[in-house]
């Protein structure tokens, strides 16, 4: 039983210790979940799933640009009706290394409206823009958390559909990838 316990920890100090990319190119795959909901609404908070690839530059041990590809399942749940979209996602984000491992991230997301449920598509804007802040962690032996919130800058609801059109998307996201 020690060794077993043993080995195991001795794996683990190695995963953490190991050495991590410090420059160059990288790219992998993460999936997550959404926590969304629509500002000025009557709706509240909404569970999803999101998910995709990513691609990163490592330009030194403390700055890296990223650029991810996720669906995003959006929305709200109000008190008659649950809003349900499906969106593509593309952050762009400046990731700020504070420690080995450890970044801050801001940048830019445009989104775009693959569907909605209930025939809800035409009540929303086709394109949408974010402004995702948040933290990640790289650790060495290749998995990635990330936590973010996505803060909506564009209106997404049509005017036509919406007596309030300042809707906009609210979403924080909590992903675990793994790096190639």
């Amino acid at each position: 039983m020690k060794k077993i316990l043993f080995s195991i920890l001795a794996v683990a100090a190695f995963a953490f210790t190991a050495s991590a990319q410090d420059t160059g190119f990288g790219y992998g795959v993460k999936a997550g979940i959404n926590i969304a909901n629509l500002t000025n609404s009557d709706g509240n908070y909404k569970v999803g799933f999101t998910g995709g690839i990513f691609a990163d530059y490592r330009f030194s041990n403390l700055f890296a640009l990223s650029a991810d590809v996720l669906y995003s399942r959006q929305g709200a749940k109000g008190d008659d009706a649950k809003i349900k979209t499906d969106n593509l996602n593309i952050p762009i984000l400046a990731n700020f290394y504070l420690v080995k491992g450890l970044a801050v991230k801001a940048g830019v997301q445009p989104g775009f409206l693959l569907g909605a449920n209930d025939g809800m598509k035409d009540a929303f804007k086709t394109f949408d823009l974010a402004v995702p802040v948040g933290v990640s962690y790289d650790f060495n032996c290749g998995l990635i958390l990330d936590a973010r919130y996505n803060i909506g800058v564009t209106k997404v609801a049509k005017a036509e559909y919406s007596d309030d059109s300042k809707i906009r998307n609210s979403v924080f996201a909590v992903t675990a990838g793994w790096r190639f």
